[in-house]
Formats: C-alpha cells, sequence, structure tokens
C-alpha cells in the first residue's frame, strides 16, 4: 500500500456544508464592528460636526434676517430724506413757479448730507422741475442736474397715487422699484404742500441697487440678489447669478410677515458658483405698503465652514471604517487559524468514508484540537491495518482457492501462480496500475476457478475430448462469474475468468465478443495464459520450444490476440536480463 498523505484543504466538499464555522466566527465580528462604526460615526457627527453646521445656518439665517431689516432701514432713510425735501422752506413755492435753479439752491444740501444718489421733483402736472442725480464714482457732493417737462416719472403708479392725492393703510408715501436710464433704483414718493396745505408737487428719492446690494453685502458678510416674482434675476453681488424657479419664487412671496421685527426666511436651497458652493436662503422683498417686489436672497459660502466639517466628517468616517477592516481581518484570521485544522479533519473524514485510508492530519496546534488530530490519525491508521490484514486474508484465500484447485488438477500446478506474475508485468508494461492492478492479479489467480465446477471426469481425461464434453468444459467461465459475481470486492476482477477464452476475431466464447470488446485485462492475459500452457509439459505433450510458441503467436495476431498486446509482450520476452517463463 501506499505511504500515508495529508489533507488538503481544496478537497473540502463545500456543498454539503451550508454555513462554515469560519463565518460562524466572522459574521458577529462584523456586525460588532458596523455597529460600533456606525455608532461612533453618530456620536462624532452630533458632537463636533452638527455643531458646526448648525452655527453655519444660524449665521446664515442671520444674515437674512439683517439683510431685511436692511431694506427697512433703507426705505426709513428715504423716506426720512423725502420728508425733509417736502418740507423745506420755499420749496413749495420755487415748485409752484417752476424755478430750478432756486430748488437747487434749496435742497442740494439735504441731499448731499443723506448722501442720496436720485432725486426727481415733479409740479402737479406730473411735469419735470428738477432732477438731481450723483455721479457714479465721484466725490459725495459731485451731482449733475438736469431739467424739462414730461418724463417717465410722470405716469409712475406711486406718482399718480400721491398726484390724485390717495392714501394707503401707512399714509400718503409710496414705494417701488424703478427701471430708469441710470438703472434700477428703489423709489420712496411723496407730497409737497404749500403753507395753504395744497398739494404743491411730488419728490421721489432713490437709491440704486448696486449701492443697496453692496452696501448690505459689508454689513452682513453675505452674497446678496434681488429677484423678480418670477425667480428672475434683478440684481446680485454673486459674479454668476442662477434665476430662481418660478414655483420657488411663488412660494417664499406667499410667506409674509411674522411680524414688523421678524420675516420668514425658512426657505433655503444650495447653489454651485464658479465651483463654490453656497448656501442661500429666501425671504420676501417687501417695501412700504406690503408691497411685493420680489424674492430676496441671501448667501453664504459653504467652503469655510461646512465643506470643512463634512471634510473631516468623511475623513474620521474613513478611519472609523479603516478601524473596522482591521477587526474584520483580525477577525477572519482568527477564524481561518481556528477552523483550519478542524477543516482538514472534516476533509480526512469524508476520504475516510471513501475508502481511502491513507490520509494522515497534520498536528500544528498544542490545544484540544490537537488531541483530537491525533486521535483520529491513530484511528485511520488502526482501519489501515485492519484493511490491510483483512486484504491479506483475502488474497491469502485467493491464492488457497487457487492451490485448491491446482491439486484437483495436477496438470496445472505453478500455472497460477506463473501466469499471474507475468501478467502483471505485461499489464504494468501496457500502463495500468494502482488499484487495477491488484484486480488483475485477483483475476488472474481466480481465472480457471470455474473449473471447479467441471466433473473430474471431464477435467482428468487423458487424451482429447468430445464434443459434448468440450461444450460442457466451455462453461467454466461462466461458473466462474457465477460464483464470484455475489462477491463485492472480487466483481471488478471478473473481466479476466469471465473473457480470457474470448478471441480478437469474435470466435472465442463464453460471448463472442470481437476486437476492443473484450476487456484489456482479458486480452493481455489470454497471451500469457497460452504461452504457460505451450511452454510447460502437458500430459498428452511436452513443452514447446519458445521459439516455436513465439511463432505461433504472432501468427495468431489479429486472429486470437490482440496484435498490440502480441507486439508488447513479444517485447518484453526479447528484454535482456529478463526471467522467462
Amino acid at each position: 500500500m501506499s505511504a500515508f498523505k495529508d489533507v488538503s484543504p481544496q478537497q473540502i466538499p463545500a456543498q454539503r456544508v451550508r454555513v462554515p464555522i469560519r463565518i460562524k466566527i466572522t459574521i458577529p465580528y462584523l456586525i460588532l464592528s458596523l455597529i460600533l462604526a456606525a455608532a461612533a460615526a453618530y456620536l462624532i457627527t452630533q458632537l463636533v460636526f452638527e455643531n458646526v453646521e448648525e452655527r453655519f445656518n444660524k449665521q446664515l439665517y442671520e444674515a437674512g434676517k439683517i439683510s431685511s431689516e436692511l431694506i427697512v432701514n433703507y426705505e426709513s432713510q428715504l423716506l426720512q430724506t423725502q420728508r425733509l425735501l417736502a418740507n423745506a422752506e420755499g420749496v413749495s413755492a420755487v415748485i409752484q413757479s417752476n424755478d430750478p435753479n432756486t430748488l437747487r439752491s434749496l435742497t442740494l444740501g439735504i441731499i448731499a448730507n443723506d448722501q442720496q444718489e436720485a432725486v426727481e421733483f415733479l409740479d402737479i402736472h406730473g411735469s419735470h422741475v428738477l432732477s438731481v442725480h450723483h455721479r457714479p464714482g465721484a466725490n459725495p457732493e459731485d451731482y449733475e442736474f438736469s431739467t424739462g417737462a414730461q418724463t417717465s416719472f410722470s405716469n409712475l403708479e406711486i406718482v399718480q397715487n400721491i398726484l390724485a392725492q390717495k392714501n394707503d393703510a401707512t399714509g400718503d408715501k409710496f414705494a417701488d422699484l424703478i427701471q430708469t436710464d441710470w438703472g434700477d433704483f428703489l423709489y420712496i414718493s411723496g407730497p409737497i404742500y404749500d403753507p395753504q396745505g395744497s398739494l404743491a408737487g411730488v419728490v421721489l428719492v432713490g437709491r440704486s441697487l448696486p449701492t443697496l446690494t453692496a452696501d448690505m453685502r459689508a454689513k452682513t458678510f453675505a452674497q446678496i440678489t434681488l429677484y423678480d416674482e418670477s425667480g428672475q434675476v434683478i440684481y446680485s453681488t454673486l459674479p454668476f447669478s442662477q434665476d430662481l424657479d418660478s414655483e420657488t419664487a411663488s412660494r417664499t412671496i406667499s410667506f409674509k410677515d411674522i411680524s414688523s421685527a421678524k420675516r420668514d426666511i425658512s426657505s433655503q436651497r444650495d447653489i454651485t458658483v464658479t465651483n463654490i458652493p453656497f448656501s442661500e436662503i429666501l425671504g420676501v422683498w417687501e417695501v412700504r405698503g406690503n408691497h411685493e417686489l420680489g424674492v430676496l436672497g441671501v448667501a453664504l459660502s459653504q467652503n469655510a465652514i461646512v465643506q470643512a466639517s463634512a471634510n473631516s466628517r468623511w475623513r474620521i468616517f474613513f478611519l472609523v471604517v479603516s478601524a473596522n477592516f482591521l477587526v474584520i481581518l483580525v477577525g477572519i484570521n482568527l477564524a481561518n487559524t481556528i477552523t483550519r485544522p478542524l477543516i482538514q479533519l472534516v476533509q480526512a473524514s469524508v476520504q475516510v468514508s471513501r475508502g481511502d485510508l491513507d490520509v494522515q492530519v497534520s498536528t500544528r496546534t498544542n490545544d484540544e484540537i490537537s488531541i483530537l488530530t491525533e486521535s483520529f490519525n491513530t484511528m485511520v491508521t488502526s482501519l489501515h491495518q485492519s484493511q490491510k490484514e483483512l486484504l491479506n486474508a483475502y488474497d491469502n484465500t485467493l491464492e488457497g482457492w487457487a492451490k485448491a484447485l491446482e491439486l484437483r488438477d495436477k496438470e496445472t500446478e505453478g500455472h497460477s501462480e506463473r501466469v499471474m506474475e507475468l501478467t502483471i508485468q505485461l499489464a504494468t508494461k501496457m500502463g495500468i496500475h494502482g488499484e487495477a492492478l491488484v484486480n488483475v492479479r485477483r483475476g488472474a489467480l481466480l481465472h480457471d476457478i470455474g473449473k471447479m465446477g467441471i466433473p473430474d471426469a471431464i477435467l482428468h481425461k487423458k487424451g482429447s475430448l468430445s464434443e459434448e464434453e468440450m461444450i460442457i468444459i466451455r462453461h467454466h467461465p461462466q461458473f466462474a462469474y457465477d460464483m464470484l459475481k455475489e462477491i463485492d470486492y472480487l466483481k471488478v476482477a471478473l473481466e479476466i475468468p469471465f473473457c480470457h477464452h474470448e478471441k480478437w476475431d469474435g470466435t472465442g466464447y463464453p460471448r463472442g465478443l470481437k476486437g476492443e470488446e473484450i476487456p484489456i485485462v482479458a486480452r493481455i492475459f489470454a497471451i500469457v495464459d497460452v504461452w504457460d500452457a505451450m511452454t510447460h509439459d502437458r500430459p498428452y505433450r511436452k513443452a514447446i520450444p519458445h521459439e516455436k510458441v513465439i511463432s505461433y503467436l504472432t501468427n495468431q495476431s489479429g486472429q486470437y490476440f490482440d496484435p498490440n498486446v502480441v507486439d508488447e509482450f513479444i517485447s518484453i520476452l526479447n528484454t535482456p536480463n529478463k526471467e522467462k517463463a
């Protein structure tokens, strides 16, 4: 028998293992690690980063609130200047007399002192008396003046309301966004009365949107965008502003002031300008009399605070994931260390169950598994020894049967042993090895076991057999088959006893097999059997010389014998230093 061999882990019958032990050990590690990672990420987010983001949101909301209050303050400043101009001494008289030079002298100090950008004076017919505009980029006191008759201001609603002497809930002052040749301006309009209380004219005080938004930008450190009611950008301090969708604009405008000091600024969106992310809070842009001009957007960059916290969040998250991965690796390595010898034991048990008793499991630990492995190896060794003893007993039995047959038929004494050895030699040369060679040996020993069913009168008859006796003698392969087919370990050795009288041309017995239909081991034995019978003395003749037997075998090649087997057999006979039978 072959030497003992170690078990290969690759031979594990995975189809029978639904949940491997390594998985059972690793899964708790994995679940625990995921729980710890999730808990750590949650705590870190709550304790550190949520506070940072909350501060950013509070700063954004505060900027929105301040911006809304600044709009109210700008309106109040314009209203204050309008009142000063309307009540300045002599203003009503010079408007009625249409004296723009005197009007200029009376009002320029007030206008320059309040640093207003645009002032318009109209008479009671809406005709233009005087227009005062600050030159962009010039000194604070540098203004330009113009006079004329009809003007685009005459038809404005905030002017017509004054000329019609209308009042709203807040009084007789009105505000609106006006598009002029100088740009977009927020104007406040109010009446000018003469000493008798009669309407003498109209004064409008305005400030441009670039000035308003720049001032708001400086005071809030936020980017300011003014949208119309449809969401289109009117003016923005952002270099590349983005329109609102009409639904967002409409929803934002529908929110009204909660109180005079606090506005609803709950609408918020994220935008990106020149690859810089911003968070923008949206509110209603209102002026005097709850007149809605559009949407006010206040945006802060996320780079400094929110992005930094987000990047830190991801860094810590990946750190936690890395630690989690290391824990899993440790778990997997531990599982492999524990289960590797168990897997080898499982595989070895499978191999033993399949009849392989040459297996041994190597011992690399000094724990309970090591004791189990040593016990397993001892058990397999005992089984292996018992199998050897049993097989030896079987083989001894077969040899006993062969000798019993020789005692019954003296003319064949030593025949079984000789043909067995020569058959094994030829079968080995033709590529038969291992367990198949063991079966060849057993089949050769038992090749004539069927003759035990032949009567002595026929078996011991001196001289030629009759036709009826030949028919009986040709039954001995079938007798062999019937005797051995019920013995499990001899079923695989039946080919020689059952088929060794079949011929290559199909004229043999008991089944008349032809060519390669005949088992190769039977074709091998047929030549050896004839060689031994012809080269040894028989009661009815003397041994035939080897040369004549070889000539006979050659002549029968392709008829009685397989030509390839004949060639191989003759090459064995011609090989030097080989003992001839």
